[in-house]
């Protein structure tokens, strides 16, 4: 299955992996506390769980479950209130991009239509 056969190789986990515990002990945060690593969407704890990556890291590394991502876990109605925030001018608004494509009452057109710039952030950008 394309993109997501690509990232089940075993072999490059357990470099990673390696990598990660020869280096743990350089981490600066982790003096006498564990860095903590918030996952952010739910299918992301779902899969560090499915596949064991918890039990693999360093003891001074640890995962946060994190409120879970836009589109897993927004009621649709907050969906709504947060175009009519971004819709008042002198608003920036930021969210992911995922959640620029949730389905919603208030019609498609009135994203377009927004008075404030929107700021689509993501993940991958920051990890460049």
């Amino acid at each position: 299955m394309r993109f997501v056969d690509e990232y089940r190789a075993p072999e490059q986990v357990m470099q990673l992996v390696e990598h990660l515990q020869a280096r743990a002990h350089l981490l600066p945060h982790t003096a006498g506390h564990p860095l903590r690593i918030m996952e952010v969407c739910g299918g992301h704890t779902h899969a560090i769980f499915k596949f064991g990556l918890d039990q693999l890291l360093p003891e001074n590394i640890e995962f946060i479950h994190g409120p879970g991502c836009p589109v897993c876990v927004l009621p649709m109605g907050r969906i709504d209130t947060c175009i009519d925030i971004a819709s008042r001018p002198g608003v920036m608004f930021c969210t992911f991009g995922d959640a620029m494509r949730v389905p919603v009452k208030t019609a498609p057109c009135c994203r377009r239509n927004l008075a404030a710039p929107m700021c689509v952030s993501s993940i991958h950008r920051w990890m460049r």
